[in-house]
This record gives C-alpha cells, structure tokens and sequence, in this order.
C-alpha cells in the first residue's frame, strides 16, 4: 500500500484527566514517509471503539521501534513519545473494559448523594465524546455503559459509581437556597490539609514538571491545586477542570459579569439554579443602574396588576395567564431575580421583555377586558369621574385600607378620607 498524505495530527484524551491539547502538538505536520500501512494505526487518531488489545500491544511494539529510529530531539521522536504515552493509557482502558460488568448485569437505576442516576446506553462513535465526571476518562463509543444522573447530568462509568464524592446540586439547594454571597471567601490550603475539597486526593502549589509533564503519576502523588472563585476552595485537577462561569457573588456585590475558573461542582450548582429567583440584590445598587431602577417600578406595578390577572374569568378562558409563564417569577415578587434575568439586564434584553408584558397587561386590564377595566377607584378625595388604578403613576395607595387616590390630592389632604370615615362610624357608633 503506498504512503498515506501527510496529515495534521489532533490531540485526543490523554492519561490523568489531562487535556489532549497539553500532550499533543496539534500543528506538527508528520512527513508521509513515517505514514504507511504498517504503522497506520500507531500514527493515526482513528476510532478508540475499533481498537483491540492484541491491536494495541501491536501499535505500542511498532510506536517504540518509531521512537529508537527517530532522530534525537526531533519534532518526530518527541511526537512519538507522546503518542507512545496515548497508546499505554489506551491499552489500559481496553483491559479495564475486557473485565467490565456486562451490560444486562448493570443496575438501570442508582440513587447516590442525592443523585438520580440512569443507566444510558454506550454513546455511538457519531456522538460527541464522553468523558466520566469522576476519573475524567472517556466512555468509549459502542463498548461501554454509564450512569447519568436525571437531574445535574453528572456522568460516571460504573466502575466510579461507587466511588465519586459529589453531591447532587438539587439536594445541596434543597438545603440551602440560595449562592454564595461572599466573593471567592478563600481560607487558604491549609484549612483543607492540603487536600481537595471534593475528593479529598494531596494537592499542592509547587509541583515539578517534566518536559512530558507527569503521564505516569501514581494514584498518591500530589497534583496541582487549583481555586474554586465561587466557593474559594482548593481542588484537583480532576475535581476541577479550569471551567469560567459568572460568580453570582461578583455580580451582587460589583455588578461584575466576567467569567471565572470554578471546580466542576461550583459549576454544576451555578448551572443548576441560574432559573430559580434566588437573587436579592443589595438596595443600593438601584441607583447606580438605570435599567435595574426601571425595571424594579415596573415589577412594583406588575404586583398590582397580577390581583387583577389571577381573578380575572376572561385571562383564564381565553389563556392569556399561560402567555405571561415567563414573568411569573416577576409577577409574584419586586425583589428577587434568576441569574439568567440579571445576565439578561446586562445584555439589554431584559427591560424590552418586561415592558412587554407591562404593556399586554396594562391595556388588557384599562382597555381590553371590561370586568378588569370594572374593578378601578374613583379617587376619594376630589372624586372625579375616570377610574384609577393602583399600577397609575400618578396614583397613592393608603397602607391601612389599600384605598387608591391621585397624588396631587394626597399632597393636598395626607389623610385617607376613607380611613376617616371608618374612625368616625366607629366613635359615633360607641
């Protein structure tokens, strides 16, 4: 068979969790005279789920041959050898799955730290990968079964199942509604016994390196520490892998919307509750962004509105109620936000949203529906002919009997008049 063209070689998972794209050089171009039938399968990526372990064994004895021949210190010889490491981890991964449980054997349904796992079938080789949340390596195509859990979508193969430490973020904000409030409240390494917080494996700051990193680091070695933003806990790298996500507490505290690295169970959470309204910004903050000083007057309103919706016949007949799903959390509170709203004031799609809905209820309720429009105030004071209503702008609601009165009057007679009537039928009537 003649000589394959040459190729540009992708980096593919690799030992230790550790990305492809840090043991492989993705733009080393490999001469066609190294790329034949023989060694074909020891060069090319290929289909993990295509290769055998007597195939394995094969390309591992060719890929060493590759290496002594290469020339010394070459951009060949230094592929080789990293491709040398790839094909040993792949060799174990085969032999773990030559031992693995049969599928029929395997429980199709676990419960575990409040997670709900599922048992998914083996992913088929036109999915996307799929790596284990828990060892960080990958579920090979058509071969192998594993669990996900229904509610966060944890992934761990069979034989981590029984083995991970992360609780399920449903139960954690089952327990505690609500983020982190405090901006990365790091205590130091110390505190955690230079240990990871997750699953518990030495972690450290200092750590050497090699030119190859460390491909054959044992199970008791130390790892790299790395900072939860969110949570301000140190992790392993298998615990943690470098993922950016906005930090609730950032935005609370500094209207701060950048991305930053969180271990992969701060994620989950943030994920987790980025549509619950669990949110309550600090007061100040309304007056130092316009939108969000807009947007509380028009929730304020919104309340109002909302006593008129929930018992308004023609709303429930005609299924207007099921039109306004998206405010319902606007609907129900002035102070609470979901992640997801405040991402959405900062991108500028929040306030047309919602004063579309302002509007659709405003005129359904003033316009559109004569029972809603029936159910309006006369003002008490100056009693003029047009109805007002509490969501007006220029309307004064009494906080003893809920009364509504225009503004101007109430400037001119703080009293309620209607409160006074009630204190005079009183006395009149002891």
């Amino acid at each position: 068979m003649e000589a394959v063209e040459a190729v540009n070689l992708t980096p593919s998972p690799s030992p230790d969790g550790v990305s492809g794209d840090e043991l492989s050089d993705s733009s080393l171009n490999l001469s066609s005279s190294f790329i034949n039938a023989e060694n074909y399968i020891t060069i090319k990526e290929g289909c993990q789920s295509a290769f055998t372990i007597d195939e394995l064994s094969e390309a591992i004895t060719r890929c060493k041959k590759l290496v002594l021949e290469s020339e010394q210190c070459s951009d060949e010889r230094k592929w080789f050898v990293r491709r040398l490491i790839e094909l040993r981890h792949r060799l174990e991964q085969a032999k773990e799955n030559e031992n693995a449980k049969p599928t029929s054997e395997i429980e199709e349904t676990l419960v575990r730290l409040g997670h709900n796992f599922k048992l998914q079938p083996p992913p088929t080789p036109s999915t996307k990968k799929v790596y284990c949340d828990y060892c960080c390596g990958s579920i090979w195509n058509v071969v192998q079964s594993y669990y996900r859990c229904i509610d966060c979508r944890y992934k761990c193969h069979d034989k981590c199942s029984q083995l991970f430490h992360r609780v399920c973020p449903i139960l954690m904000l089952s327990e505690v509604p609500k983020y982190e409030e405090r901006i990365c409240p790091e205590e130091g390494l110390d505190k955690q016994c230079y240990r990871c917080e997750e699953c518990q494996a030495r972690i450290s700051f200092t750590l050497s390196k090699g030119y190859l990193g460390n491909p054959f680091s044992s199970a008791n070695s130390l790892m790299e520490a790395r900072k939860c933003d969110y949570n301000g806990k140190y992790y392993c790298r298998n615990c943690h892998w470098g993922t950016l996500s906005v930090i609730p507490a950032r935005i609370l505290r500094n209207w701060e919307f950048e991305p930053h690295m969180v271990s992969r169970a701060s994620f989950q959470l943030i994920k987790m509750a980025r549509h619950r309204p669990i949110i309550s910004l600090d007061p100040r903050i309304y007056s130092k962004i316009d939108d969000l000083r807009i947007i509380k007057k028009m929730r304020e309103e919104l309340l109002h509105m909302r006593h008129y919706i929930a018992t308004c016949r023609v709303s429930l007949e005609t299924g207007f109620l099921k039109e306004l799903e998206w405010g319902n959390s606007l609907i129900h509170s002035t102070e609470l936000f979901t992640l997801e709203d405040l991402i959405a004031v900062k991108n500028g799609t929040f306030l047309p949203q919602i004063e579309a809905i302002h509007e659709r209820l405003r005129t359904h309720i003033k316009s559109t529906c004569e029972v809603c429009k029936g159910r309006g105030f006369l003002c008490s004071y100056c009693l003029a002919d047009d109805a007002i209503y509490p969501f007006d702008a220029e309307t004064a609601i009494c906080s003893e009997c809920n009364s509504v009165r225009h503004k101007h009057c109430a400037y001119k007679s703080p009293d309620c008049p209607k409160c006074l009537r009630k204190k005079r039928a009183q006395s009149s009537s002891e």
